[in-house]
């Protein structure tokens, strides 16, 4: 319903060539042709981004490079001490959770109840000097199931949340505090860039796209299936490009500025930048898998790395980019696999 209410729409004869000219090309329904947004007026290169089974094909090449290293990228926990065992900078995880069973200093703790729990967190507030700490699931995606507890209302917290947690494992890490200035876009969310990479067999690293995920007023998720702002950045300088957009099944809007702060995107600065991507290229010689989405925080101190994907959003860095294939090195990259 949403495309047909569009007025950003090609003329119905050039969408229709359009989607029949894809649909003979990749000899399926080009479904992304929709979600993807190629039928606005603004993309004339709709040729050049990538197609489904080009997408599945590409990550599904590069996990095969180093299938035993998935779990590495998947599980938060066995990540953060690889980085940690490296010298590459990312959140602390103070403790964490197999079901009932929590792991903290060394000690393992059987909780046995929502009280339990309770205390817990209790102990470890008057143990540690901090006020929040943020709970995600150790092998969750698309920031399903994460929270924040605070100091001030951890005691308050729903009991199905508490057995959400302790029927499941989590991890419970330090809150980032991020760089003003992105705190100045949207100060609730803690503003994430997702940084796509390519290494070759040279193991020379390429940073294929990036783009800044904005989370709403309010929202403490950033990324674009929580309905998040996404905004593509020179990749060679950091510097955001004026348009961001949102996914089209929440809402498929298109701003060029914060729909609540009023800070317009284009031109606005990436903070650290040059030290992204050198953390970001450092932490892929830790991987053998080619393909890697990297989310990196921005602190006032410099960036940190949140997690890595194997599996990722491929065709949303390749919608950021205006198409992947306009890339030399990625075009060869898909013709020798094809």
């Amino acid at each position: 319903m949403f495309f047909f209410r569009d007025k950003n729409k090609k003329k119905w004869l050039q969408i229709i060539k359009e989607f029949a000219i894809l649909f003979i090309s990749h000899k399926k329904l080009p479904v992304d042709y929709i979600t993807h947004l190629l039928y606005r007026k603004n993309v004339y290169n709709y040729k050049d981004y990538l197609s489904i089974n080009e997408d599945k094909k590409l990550l599904s090449w590069s996990e095969s490079f180093a299938k035993n290293q998935v779990e590495l990228a998947e599980n938060k926990l066995l990540f953060e001490e690889l980085l940690f065992k490296n010298n590459i900078s990312t959140p602390r995880i103070f403790f964490h959770n197999l079901k009932n069973i929590f792991f903290y200093n060394e000690n393992v703790i059987t909780l046995n109840s929502e009280q339990d729990f309770i205390s817990f967190l209790d102990s470890f507030f008057n143990e540690v000097n901090i006020d929040r700490i943020i709970c995600k699931p150790i092998d969750g995606i698309k920031g399903k199931n994460i929270f924040i507890i605070d100091i001030k209302t951890f005691q308050k917290i729903d009991y199905d949340l508490i057995n959400l947690v302790l029927s499941k494992s989590f991890i419970f890490q330090e809150l980032i505090i991020q760089h003003e200035s992105l705190s100045k876009i949207n100060n609730s969310s803690i503003n994430t860039l997702r940084i796509a990479t390519y290494k070759n067999e040279k193991n020379e690293v390429e940073i294929l796209a990036g783009f800044l995920r904005i989370g709403k007023m309010g929202a403490i998720l950033d990324n674009a299936h929580a309905g998040g702002i996404v905004v593509p950045f020179n990749k060679e300088t950091g510097k955001m490009l004026s348009e961001g957009l949102q996914l089209l099944d929440k809402g498929g809007g298109v701003y060029y500025k914060h729909p609540d702060s009023g800070v317009i995107f284009d031109d606005f600065q990436i903070p650290f930048y040059i030290q992204v991507k050198e953390i970001v290229i450092k932490a892929c010689s830790l991987f053998n898998l080619p393909l890697l989405g990297w989310d990196v925080a921005i602190t006032p101190d410099g960036p940190v790395i949140v997690e890595v994907n194997h599996n990722f959003h491929l065709k949303l860095s390749d919608r950021m980019e205006k198409g992947l294939k306009n890339n030399p090195s990625f075009k060869k990259l898909l013709d020798e696999i094809q």
